[in-house]
């Protein structure tokens, strides 16, 4: 067997036996290789693209996620059996990750969560290909990174590779029926060319000039809004140009799997730089232990102690991430040392003072000015590095610990716990549960650079009007607790008429009918495709509340009909 390549990409076929070399008048053209996975690369990426483009066109949070997470992943298992090749025993937690975070994606309206479940799946399924494909037990992080870069760019070089696999494809077939090549290719191919470009000029055209439009509609009698059609036109393409060329990419397997050692730095110049920054860990750490923890000390004449622990949470963070890179990158870089041993030990233990110091000022200054996604994402990820580092100090002693495996797992696994908890429920329950009213809210706005009508008392309510539906429940919940409801607070209001607003888009003309013709404004029932878990207890919870108190009803119509009018 020697590999050929489509298209210069490796495959592997037969040779035939050597025979001896025909009279130059009898020579015949030598058949190219063709694809041979072609018919399931091209069928499989078709049929992918119309359930993408079904699934995901104008929902990114539907029901319709974690079927099209599903079936991305079974359409790679069913090419792994067709290339022969059996899936490795990590797939099956790989494969069960990805389902978690496709059924997150549609069981929360956050928009930061939302984008962090795809950047996940994003990441977790290169690392499911690279993992199947290649012998990575050596693999650290960046080559992860890396090789799945190499991946997605180089996939570029294979776009038109339908077109030409499709061409052998249908001259070999010709060559094996013993019939002459025709000009039908010619055509077809004239007419794939051809229809993208009329689409859009028809498109340009039909917006360009009244008459032509009418013309157009009248012909063809269309009701149809051609920016949808153009949609999931682009769609559907990028799904299968996208799915066939990682397909073709990942057949030219030229991934180098071995990782050097890289083992061969002096460790008197690593001795050297980190015994210089230990030096100032000690100092820092000393004073953490004294002035923040024990409370000892003399502060400086303008700080006051709770000032002072408020203070320096994410520099401190950003502090700590250096330090996890530090220790992996000597353990990586310079030859076996004791002293260097020691001295990274000591690092990660400073790591830990910091880690701690970090997460003590951000609880302090959470009881001064409550939560936010921000700070509650800060202490997941102290969290996170502190099992980073941990897993990295295994390392300086035991060489052969399979840290990249840990961070993997560790990191995905509490991702998932935090994605599926909705931070925003929580930050609402505690600020409510934390709500002072009474006074003006000057001193606390004018602290957070924030106008005096968007604080009361400790609260910021345009945060809490902010947040995603997530909140619904908690504030709906407490809302009758703080008299929202016989006497609405703007913010209370805006949150009721944002959730009718987004169940619109934000169409107008859609809410003057929903005023007009209902005269009740309760939110659009959602499609089956675009079902979403806590839009639709949302949903429930607003039209109850608003079918139960009056006052709150009429200022969301106000709201509502000025927001419409307005445009």
């Amino acid at each position: 067997m020697e590999p050929v390549t489509i298209k210069n990409e490796t495959y592997e076929t037969p040779q035939p036996a050597a025979a001896p070399e025909p009279e130059q008048e009898a020579a015949v053209e030598a058949p190219r290789n063709i694809n041979p996975y072609f018919s399931f690369m091209g069928f499989g990426s078709l049929i992918y693209a119309f359930f993408y483009t079904f699934f995901l066109y104008k929902n990114t949070s539907g029901i319709t996620y974690p079927f099209f997470v599903g079936g991305t992943c079974l359409f790679f298992f069913l090419y792994l059996k067709k290339s022969g090749i059996t899936a490795k025993r990590l797939s099956v937690f790989l494969t069960v990750c990805l389902m978690a975070l496709g059924i997150g994606t549609c069981t929360t309206t956050s928009y930061v969560l939302i984008f962090l479940n795809k950047l996940g799946i994003f990441f977790l399924f290169f690392y499911l290909m690279l993992h199947n494909l290649y012998n990575d037990k050596s693999w650290d992080l960046p080559k992860y990174l890396f090789s799945a870069l190499n991946v997605s760019v180089m996939s570029i070089a294979f776009i038109f590779h339908p077109f030409i696999d499709l061409s052998d494809f249908l001259k070999e077939k010709r060559k094996a029926a013993n019939k002459p090549e025709g000009k039908g290719k010619y055509v077809f191919f004239g007419i794939l060319i051809a229809l993208p470009l009329l689409f859009v000029i028809v498109l340009l055209l039909y917006s360009a000039d009244a008459v032509f439009s009418d013309i157009f509609d009248r012909l063809f009698t269309l009701d149809f809004d051609f920016t949808h059609l153009f949609g999931i036109f682009t769609m559907f393409s990028f799904a299968f140009f996208a799915s066939y060329s990682i397909m073709c990419r990942l057949s030219f397997r030229n991934l180098k799997e071995e990782m050097p050692d890289k083992r061969t730095g002096e460790p008197v110049m690593g001795i050297t730089f980190t015994g210089l920054i230990a030096l100032v860990y000690l100092v820092f750490c000393y004073i953490q232990i004294v002035y923040l923890f024990g409370g000892l000390g003399t502060l400086p004449s303008d700080y006051t102690y709770a000032s002072y622990a408020r203070e320096g949470f994410f520099q401190l963070v950003f502090v700590c991430l250096i330090n996890l890179m530090l220790v992996l990158i000597c353990m990586k870089r310079f030859r076996e040392n004791k002293i260097l041993k020691g001295i990274l030990t000591f690092i990660c233990a400073c790591t830990y003072v910091m880690i701690a110091s970090s997460t003590y000022r951000m609880l302090l200054y959470i009881q001064a000015y409550q939560l936010t996604f921000l700070r509650v994402f800060v202490l997941w990820a102290l969290f996170v590095i502190f099992l980073l580092i941990s897993g990295a100090l295994v390392t300086v002693y035991r060489e052969r610990f399979p840290f990249t495996g840990f961070c993997l797992i560790s990191v995905t696994v509490l991702y998932i716990m935090f994605s599926f908890a909705h931070p925003d429920y929580w930050i609402a329950k505690y600020n409510l549960d934390h709500y002072r009213p009474g006074s003006s809210g000057e001193e606390n706005g004018s602290q957070r650079d924030l106008p005096a009508s968007y604080v009361d008392g400790n609260t910021d309510f345009y945060y809490l009007r902010n947040l995603s539906l997530d909140a619904a429940p908690v504030i709906f919940g407490k809302a009758d607790e703080f008299g929202f409801g016989d006497n609405p607070k703007w913010w209370f209001t805006s949150y009721g008429a944002s959730i009718v607003k987004a169940s619109y888009d934000f169409q107008t003309e859609e809410l003057n009918k929903l005023w007009v013709e209902e005269g009740l404004c309760l939110p659009k029932k959602m499609s089956p495709r675009k079902w979403n878990l806590s839009r639709w207890r949302a949903q429930n919870i607003y039209g109850e509340y608003y079918k139960s108190h009056d006052v709150y009803a009429g200022e969301i119509e106000y709201n509502i009909m000025n927001y419409a009018s307005d445009f």
